[in-house]
């Protein structure tokens, strides 16, 4: 019977992430996963044959941004296996059952154009919007790629000009707290206080 150093369940594309790095340190990595198919929620595949013959579908995440604010796709050479992302403009279509649509896009700009379609307001709260969790991101981003630490050790070594940094990103002091509700607050009520048409919101 064979025997790993390391066994991993789920190869979804973190489980498949988890194995390459384990596999390039120099452990043996048994990866098990029940479909037949690798990637998790990262797939594309013709999810209806007989219906949309041809047509490719990802089937779990509609986007895969995150993976662009780190290292990955270059550390472990992804390209030259085929990786290929296609980034789609428009990159949304909400159609409404009345007849109405909204059209999502790469630029904020025709993104706003087409809110203001239905809402003058939320086309500008959008704009806001959008460039307030741009500055979340930045600020959040080094984390991800980071060793996993304890609250203890990440203050620790925080030095105060580098915690100074951090808060200007979320609006200094007085909007660390907000910045806090907001991370732990439902995607509802976070629309719900930005927006006001319930057609957007959906």
């Amino acid at each position: 019977m064979e025997s790993y150093d390391v066994v991993i369940i789920g190869a979804g594309h973190n489980g498949l992430v988890c194995a390459s790095y384990l596999l390039k340190a120099g452990y043996t990595v048994l990866l098990l996963e029940a479909r037949s198919v690798p990637g998790g929620a990262a797939t594309t595949e013709e999810a209806l044959p007989e219906q949309a013959s041809g047509f490719k579908f990802n089937l779990c995440a509609i986007d895969h941004e995150f993976i662009h604010l780190g290292p990955v796709v270059e550390e472990l050479e992804l390209r030259r296996y085929g990786l290929e992302y296609l980034f789609c403009d428009p990159v949304v279509f909400c159609p409404h059952p009345d007849g109405k649509y909204f059209l999502g896009h790469q630029s904020v700009e025709k993104t706003c154009a087409e809110i203001a379609r239905y809402s003058s307001r939320d086309a500008q709260k959008y704009a806001e919007f959008n460039d307030y969790w741009q500055r979340v991101t930045k600020a959040i981003a080094p984390l991800f790629n980071a060793p996993p630490q304890s609250i203890i050790e990440i203050l620790s070594n925080y030095r105060l000009e580098n915690l100074q940094s951090a808060l200007s990103v979320v609006g200094g002091v007085n909007k660390a707290l907000d910045w806090v509700r907001n991370m732990i607050t439902s995607p509802e009520d976070i629309l719900n206080e930005w927006f006001d048409s319930e057609f957007l919101k959906a």
